[in-house]
């Protein structure tokens, strides 16, 4: 689990530090006369974290390719409900009045299963060795060899589709997690550049201003679960 440290939203901290970056380039030298740590070097790899920072985009890209991971799922889904649509069709002909060969087919019971990706999925796999099981019946009644075969390349687009989500799931929130880490770390930064600033402009107010953090928003202290 990563917490943010910092009472602002990400957005908010970054540009505290790109406004920071820009005001120690003008005053770096005072800095480094003060604490010879905050030297060139300091501020280069400074600015680069913030640059990287907003470069990152947040969680927009992340959402992004979840959303096209879900849209191949529900697209692999409703491919599966047409199939099935038409070969209830095709069962219902080659086995009138027969409710038990029926049910292995999902006939009464697939309402609860079309928008379950789980059960989709459960149903897809064992669907192949049913349709085997009567598969000389089915096409004596007319459903053709190529259709009754697609039941298991769907099966495995499915199930396919499902795994990426499911993978991408993941690595969003790791990914995520990360970015807050790198966060906080920025943040820890800022906060020890604002102490140095009291003490490099201890008399001048008006330039110790110039380091001080962002309006608290407490909106910016999300938990992010690995």
């Amino acid at each position: 689990m990563s917490r943010r440290n910092y009472p602002y939203s990400d957005s908010s901290l970054l540009e505290w530090g790109d406004t920071t970056t820009e005001h120690l380039k003008t005053d770096i030298k005072s800095f480094s006369a003060f604490d010879k740590k905050l030297n060139q070097d300091f501020l280069t790899n400074l600015e680069k974290q913030v640059t990287d920072g907003f470069a990152e985009g947040g969680d927009n890209i992340n959402l992004a390719q979840l959303r096209q991971k879900t849209e191949v799922v529900e697209e692999a889904m409703q491919t599966c409900q047409k199939y099935f649509k038409r070969l209830k069709y095709w069962v219902l002909d080659a086995f009138p009045g027969k409710k038990a060969i029926q049910k292995q087919f999902g006939i009464s019971g697939f309402t609860k299963i079309k928008d379950n990706q789980t059960k989709m999925i459960q149903y897809m796999e064992g669907l192949k060795d049913t349709i085997k099981r009567y598969r000389i019946e089915l096409e004596k009644a007319g459903a053709s060899s190529g259709f009754l075969d697609q039941s298991q390349e769907l099966a495995e687009t499915l199930r396919g589709a499902n795994k990426e989500q499911e993978q991408k799931k993941g690595t969003r929130t790791v990914d995520t997690a990360d970015r807050v880490e790198r966060l906080n770390d920025l943040y820890a930064i800022l906060r020890k550049i604002n102490a140095a600033a009291d003490n490099v402009f201890e008399d001048q107010a008006a330039k110790r201003e110039l380091y001080r953090p962002p309006s608290r928003n407490t909106s910016g202290n999300d938990t992010i679960e690995e």
